[in-house]
């Protein structure tokens, strides 16, 4: 925190204590004279408690040092005998900041001066801890290290970076404010008037907690945070983009097994599939042989394709969902259930692997898989 402190201090702080010492008096009515150690302070933007040394000549008895301070943010806590102790407030200026505090002692002529430049405000630091992790929900605990700042705390899937190529954080934060400026505008807010009303569902001061539902399994998310003040349509980050990755399980599997059987005729492949200790829905796909999930006949599947096809079954019931269909809805119109043969025109110069797995919707949510992939080869 102190960058100010010089190699001679303690020598200083020993003459004072042997000058307290000896309780000089005023001789032969020569007036009282001071010095101290520092007349300059560098300090950082997160102030602190900063002591001044000093050594009187010629003091008179009971008499101490009186202070005045030219700015609010420098105020004298303490003073001794042999030390005057200056409380420097944490800076929240965004450039460099002088004042100085001026010491005066009771029959001393001239008055002294500390100058104090203090840095710019600090930057805020964030700890993110993440709790109670399902398949599709977990709990973000937001920490600032100065908690009267705002900030954004949120958390979005890592596909995100992935499919945009966004590696910067100014950049990220950018297209964020973007869309949430392209959101005020239609309903004739301002930026700051919209996270003034999303505050504090977005925006925070001090610690926050959120809970995150329906997150899609087996899923990365980035948690994010950082610092943002709003004025107008405009913004100023006040920090960098601070982030941290939560990998999301997948669901738990049922041991559910399905008995398929293809035969083709012509272009026409007639796919047989019968549950077995299953009476729910689920899904059958079809992945040709230049498909990244299709696998050589006799070769385990990988957990990168079980979550691939995890992954495309969710997102495809959660567009559903987003333009009106029930959950229930999706799954009569999509998937299957009980022994059923289904017709599919292929081409004949492919070779093709059927997919099949057991589905499941909870109290209405999303979809999922429920069980590892069944795969016959065509």
């Amino acid at each position: 925190m102190l960058n100010f402190m010089r190699s001679l201090r303690l020598t200083f702080i020993a003459l004072v204590m042997l000058l307290v010492s000896c309780e000089m008096t005023s001789n032969g009515g020569a007036l009282p004279t001071m010095e101290l150690d520092v007349y300059e302070l560098n300090i950082t933007g997160d102030g602190g408690d900063i002591p001044v040394y000093y050594a009187v000549t010629n003091p008179v008895k009971g008499a101490k040092p009186e202070v005045v301070s030219s700015v609010e943010w420098i105020v004298p806590l303490e003073i001794t005998s042999s030390k005057i102790v200056l409380r420097i407030s944490e800076s929240d200026e965004p450039m460099e900041r002088l004042g100085f505090v001026t010491i005066s002692y009771k029959n001393m002529e001239s008055k002294l001066r500390v100058y104090v430049m203090q840095d710019k405000q600090p930057l805020n630091d964030f700890k993110f801890e993440v709790a109670n992790v399902t398949y599709k929900s977990c709990t973000v605990h937001y920490t600032p290290t100065y908690p009267t700042r705002p900030y954004m705390a949120n958390i979005i899937d890592s596909e995100y970076f992935k499919q945009t190529g966004i590696t910067d954080g100014a950049q990220f934060v950018a297209n964020e404010m973007e869309s949430y400026l392209n959101l005020a505008q239609r309903n004739n807010l301002t930026l700051e008037e919209l996270m003034d009303r999303v505050s504090p569902q977005l925006i925070y001061t001090g610690k926050a907690t959120r809970d995150f539902t329906g997150m899609q399994p087996g899923a990365t998310y980035t948690i994010y945070s950082y610092g943002v003040e709003f004025s107008g349509n405009s913004y100023t980050m006040t920090t960098p983009l601070h982030t941290s990755v939560v990998n999301i399980p997948m669901q738990e599997m049922y041991d559910v097994d399905f008995n398929v059987s293809t035969s083709a005729a012509g272009g026409t492949v007639s796919i047989s599939v019968t549950p077995e200790n299953w009476n729910g829905y689920y899904a059958v796909q079809i992945a040709p042989e230049d498909n990244l999930l299709y696998i050589e006949p006799g070769e385990p599947m990988s957990e990168y394709a079980i979550k691939t096809i995890a992954a495309n079954f969710y997102t495809g019931a959660r567009s559903a969902m987003a333009n009106g269909y029930s959950a229930e809805q999706y799954l009569k119109s999509s998937c299957y259930t009980g022994p059923r043969t289904i017709n599919m025109q292929l081409s004949s110069d492919k070779r093709y692997m059927v997919i099949v797995f057991a589905v499941e919707s909870s109290n209405g949510e999303v979809p999922v898989m429920r069980s590892m992939p069944v795969v016959k080869h065509i």
